[in-house]
């Protein structure tokens, strides 16, 4: 498995305030007279995570609990992850913010302040799988969310994502959005063939997306062609013949498997781009991060 990609894209620190501990704090204190922000931001504050509920959902979704590593990410107040190790998983909590991760330490568990993007490739090889709450954010931008998502589809058990009704009542009320997660990951399943379920159960919702063991080794390829591609190659660069003969030879793959990676790696891009934004968006370009490529037409092939 890959390293995490090291770059300017980042999640900024006005973008985090809303999270902070003294917001948090806030918001506990007076929670009807609360307006600074979108009150779904404190939903993991409010629900109830009832142990057997879960274990019911995880069951329906067929996700072991006694023999996973559950790692999460984004994991804020911690409630999630309490639950999580509460009906049996192992469970790594992980979130950018530092007081939130001295806050986990201070509960026992193995705690590490990384973002969802920063996650170490070591921590990525020991997790089975990938699970958060309501932490969409490492999901919005297809520039930095497809490196990411892909690494964690590359664990057994791939990504659980939950959510409560609050939220998604909130959501649908102020955007007229709704079950983002189920239909963003329609690019995965037309990728890469995964498997995309649902489950509800009262307030809270799973939803839970993952790979055969045969995808995931066509995703850990897809990883280390994406993380070379960015290493070893500028920005606004042409993928043609040459290039990537000369990067096959780097990496230790054929022309062929690494012109069909690429071309997974801009399916899956230009996937990700909202159907009305696509006649803006050049058809043989993708972003890794910052950095972006044209994969050459007579490069591109059929699979």
């Amino acid at each position: 498995m890959c390293d995490p990609i090291v770059d300017e894209v980042a999640t900024s620190d006005g973008e985090m305030q809303k999270f902070k501990k003294e917001i948090v704090q806030e918001y506990l204190k007076d929670r009807e007279k609360f307006d600074k922000y979108p009150l779904r931001h404190y939903s993991q504050l409010e629900l109830s995570f009832d142990d057997n509920l879960v274990k019911k959902l995880l069951h329906k979704l067929d996700i072991p609990i006694s023999s996973t590593v559950a790692t999460i990410f984004g994991g804020y107040t911690g409630q999630f992850a309490k639950c999580l190790r509460s009906v049996g998983m192992r469970v790594v909590f992980t979130d950018p913010l530092v007081e939130w991760v001295e806050k986990a330490v201070s509960e026992e568990f193995e705690a590490y302040k990384y973002a969802a993007e920063d996650i170490p490739k070591d921590l990525i090889e020991r997790s089975d799988l990938f699970a958060t709450f309501e932490c969409y954010r490492p999901f919005v931008d297809p520039r930095t969310s497809i490196y990411t998502v892909l690494r964690f589809l590359t664990s057994k058990h791939g990504i659980l994502f939950a959510e409560s009704k609050r939220t998604t009542n909130e959501i649908i009320e102020e955007e007229g959005a709704q079950a983002m997660l189920k239909f963003g990951f329609l690019p995965y399943k037309k990728a890469y063939a995964i498997k995309r379920a649902f489950r509800e159960e009262g307030e809270l919702r799973f939803y839970h997306f993952c790979a055969s063991e045969k995808v995931r080794e066509t995703i850990e390829t897809d990883c280390k062609v994406i993380k070379a591609v960015y290493d070893n190659i500028p920005s606004e660069a042409r993928l043609d013949g040459k290039t990537i003969a000369s990067l096959a030879d780097k990496i230790g793959l054929n022309q062929e498997e690494l012109s069909h990676s690429l071309q997974r790696a801009l399916s899956l891009y230009q996937l990700r781009i909202p159907r009305a934004f696509r006649i803006y968006v050049p058809d043989e370009m993708f972003h890794i991060f910052s950095k972006r490529f044209f994969v050459d037409k007579r490069t591109q092939c059929n699979y």
